[in-house]
């Protein structure tokens, strides 16, 4: 088991599904966890409860890390509570649909903005401190769509594949410094948004394309970010890991 005794770490997007259950899997390891959330307050509520049961600190921070103020305001807010983050996970994101001949210029800018600027901004703010310890760790949650592609979902993937490069960039600029950053692409993953789709035609045939034989669940993923968050990924330095279940082979 990964061991982060100790450490604070902040997830945006926190309230549920892959934020949530990474939340949870850090405080398990140890950790002191700060939940970023948009909308979802009771959720995010319900989140800090289960690590509070854990017997590590918790917090529930509303903002909206798409607007940099917003990204700034949530790292001050868990840096007064807590005193430092040593891990961050970028986990806030949006996924509308629409063919690419109708996505309104609103709606691209509304998924890069949540999705690749987000991370930026609240990986910009994170920094320094982590700068002046010396030590930090940053996960970028990224998606198989990045990897792959997908109809009607080309701003999301063009974001999600954005966060790849970030990711390698600002590991090769920060790593020197004690800073590692890595990223996490889950494939189709069973979330409360995504529960539905399971029992259907378009479920079924995407679960006979996996090797596997069955959708990753949301620890899944947590799984490999808590990993990256921990001393056990010394090595590790813009890197992406796939749970997957074999959706995408590098």
């Amino acid at each position: 088991m990964p061991d982060l005794t100790d450490r604070v770490v902040l997830v945006t997007g926190g309230s549920r599904g892959i934020g949530a259950a990474t939340a949870i899997a850090a405080a398990t390891a140890g950790a002191d966890v700060a939940i970023g959330y948009r909308e979802q307050a009771v959720a995010a509520d319900s989140v800090v409860a289960g690590i509070r049961d854990l017997g590590r600190q918790a917090v529930a921070v509303q903002a909206d890390v798409s607007d940099p103020h917003g990204a700034e305001q949530i790292v001050r807010e868990v840096e007064d509570t807590f005193g430092s983050i040593d891990g961050l996970v970028n986990n806030a994101g949006i996924m509308p649909s629409s063919p690419l001949t109708d996505m309104s210029n609103d709606e691209w800018t509304a998924v890069l903005q949540t999705n690749l600027s987000g991370p930026f901004y609240c990986s910009r703010a994170a920094l320094p401190g982590m700068l002046r310890r010396g030590r930090g760790s940053i996960v970028m949650i990224s998606s198989r769509l990045a990897q792959v592609g997908w109809p009607e979902l080309a701003h999301y993937a063009a974001s999600k594949a954005g966060l790849l490069g970030l990711t390698k960039s600002m590991a090769r600029e920060y790593g020197s410094a004690g800073i590692r950053v890595n990223a996490v692409a889950p494939g189709f993953t069973i979330t409360d948004m995504t529960r539905h789709i399971v029992d259907t035609d378009a479920g079924r045939r995407r679960l006979a394309e996996l090797p596997a034989p069955r959708f990753p669940e949301p620890e899944d993923v947590a799984a490999a970010v808590v990993f990256l968050l921990s001393d056990q990924a010394t090595a590790f330095h813009g890197q992406t890991l796939n749970p997957n279940g074999g959706g995408f082979m590098q």
